[in-house]
């Protein structure tokens, strides 16, 4: 995960990758990313975290998987070794977006479609 330019010249990383915030806070931010790239359109939280690519957080410099996905790897590789989406990542993508919904970052709202009601997000103006 990338640090600051404070962090990088006191040589302290604030909230490390264990941190209970700082994988929220990288997701905020990708989900964030993700939307403003495409500020006419929304998106359900599927199709969010289909089309973010967590996986960074989740790797360690030499491409194996870190913290609590590494106990369960098996089940989140794909035949190409990427990481897919998984419970763990779905989890943090919901609180990442309750938050930013909270903050006022992102909207969210619920929208009859041919298959029921669905949830989606976009980036507040």
């Amino acid at each position: 995960m990338p640090i600051s330019t404070d962090e990088f010249e006191s040589g302290t990383v604030e909230g490390g990758p264990d941190s209970e915030d700082a994988p929220i806070e990288e997701e905020k931010r990708l989900i964030v990313s993700f939307l403003s790239e495409r500020r006419d359109r929304a998106f359900t939280e599927r199709e969010i975290v289909l089309g973010v690519d967590f996986s960074p957080m989740y790797e360690t410099e030499s491409g194996r998987l870190r913290g609590t996905l590494a106990g369960v790897a098996d089940g989140l590789l794909d035949a190409a070794g990427e990481v897919t989406a998984s419970a763990v990542v779905v989890d943090d993508v919901d609180e990442a977006l309750s938050a930013l919904v909270e903050e006022g970052t992102v909207e969210s709202r619920e929208v009859e479609t041919g298959d029921g009601v669905a949830t989606y997000y976009r980036l507040v103006d």
